[in-house]
């Protein structure tokens, strides 16, 4: 006789495999979770590091030009004589002497800085700051060979001269300046020699042969004379503006800051846009005026001369998007701030 052995079946039931499966499922879910969210707080951290370091170099490359702003090389000087302008007619907008720096508020016009649509061109819902300034190394004079009078001031040198024809320069003594465009360098009996003369052609020219400093300027051919003598300084002349331009590219925001200078191309001297730093959407300058207590804006400074320092603002929205809490893609907005104080103001 045969017997038949009984028993239970092994292995796991059906309930018991679909709640596995269902804890399985909630597993994955919360480390998919977990995954999603660590790759957005590490993006997150990324934007934010690089609006940081962006934010750093804006900062460092606009407080260099801000602390510079004046005539360094000479100290503090009020006299300071333009000739700028060939035929009398008066200097161009980029060379008026502003005492170093001015400021611009929103919606108020820059004199020389155009405002619109195209690449380049100011936002004009933003602020802008203009400053001018000797360049940070230039060139002893020896001697000025003919200081003016009806003959070009023609000053000998004691380094290579840095200058090429059309140059903008700005030569000082503790006395006065003078901004005036370079119309020849030469050499002659082992001399280094910057020469000024009154405009033959040249962009923008200069209006007179004369150097001294006078109100109101005299534009004749003869001029002021003045002769600087021996350890002035010759500078090429700096002017910049710092403002918030359109970069036509609407993935990064459609705005960049942008530094915008004095550049000599074949002896025509240019203001040229520089795409500085894309994503920054806003700029503020406000002033601390000599004996004040507090920052101002641009309008309330009744004289540039007394601009101690310069408080800077810059609202970075990042390239790189990320989302929110609602789930729109959105760029991140982060807000600076730096003080930068003028070298020459300052005792």
């Amino acid at each position: 006789m045969t017997k038949r052995m009984s028993g239970r079946a092994g292995g796991f039931s059906l309930i018991e495999l679909l709640v596995a499966m269902t804890l399985g499922l909630f597993l994955m879910a919360g480390i998919g979770s977990v995954f999603i969210a660590t790759g957005e707080a590490n993006r997150s951290n990324e934007n934010l590091s690089r609006l940081q370091e962006a934010a750093r170099t804006a900062f460092s490359m606009m407080a260099r030009d801000i602390r510079e702003a004046g005539i360094n090389d000479c100290g503090r000087i009020d006299r300071v004589m333009n000739v700028l302008g060939a035929g009398g007619g008066p200097p161009p907008q980029w060379a008026t002497w502003n005492n170093g720096v001015a400021g611009f508020d929103a919606g108020v016009a820059a004199p020389g800085l155009t405002s619109g649509a195209g690449f380049g061109e100011r936002v004009a819902t933003e602020d802008a700051l203009n400053i001018m300034k000797g360049a940070s190394k230039g060139v002893s004079v020896v001697a000025t060979l003919s200081p003016g009078g009806g003959q070009p001031a023609s000053m000998q040198v004691t380094d290579e001269s840095p200058f090429e024809p059309g140059d903008i320069a700005i030569v000082c003594d503790f006395t006065q300046a003078t901004i005036f465009q370079i119309t020849n360098t030469n050499e002659a009996g082992g001399d280094e020699r910057v020469v000024h003369n009154a405009s033959g052609g040249e962009s923008p020219g200069n209006c007179t042969m004369g150097l001294g400093w006078v109100v109101p300027r005299i534009c004749s051919p003869a001029g002021r004379p003045y002769n600087y003598g021996p350890n002035s300084t010759i500078l090429k002349f700096e002017s910049m503006y710092w403002y918030i331009g359109n970069n036509g590219r609407a993935d990064s925001g459609g705005t960049s800051l942008f530094r915008m200078q004095l550049q000599n191309t074949g002896g025509v001297p240019a203001m040229v846009p520089q795409e500085v730093m894309e994503g920054v959407s806003g700029l503020q300058f406000q002033f601390l005026v000599d004996g004040a207590a507090d920052y101002v804006d641009a309008a309330a400074v009744a004289d540039w001369k007394q601009v101690l320092a310069v408080q800077i603002g810059l609202i970075f929205s990042g390239v790189a998007q990320e989302r929110s809490a609602a789930g729109a893609s959105e760029r991140v907005q982060r807000s600076y701030f730096n003080v930068v104080t003028l070298r020459n103001r300052v005792s």
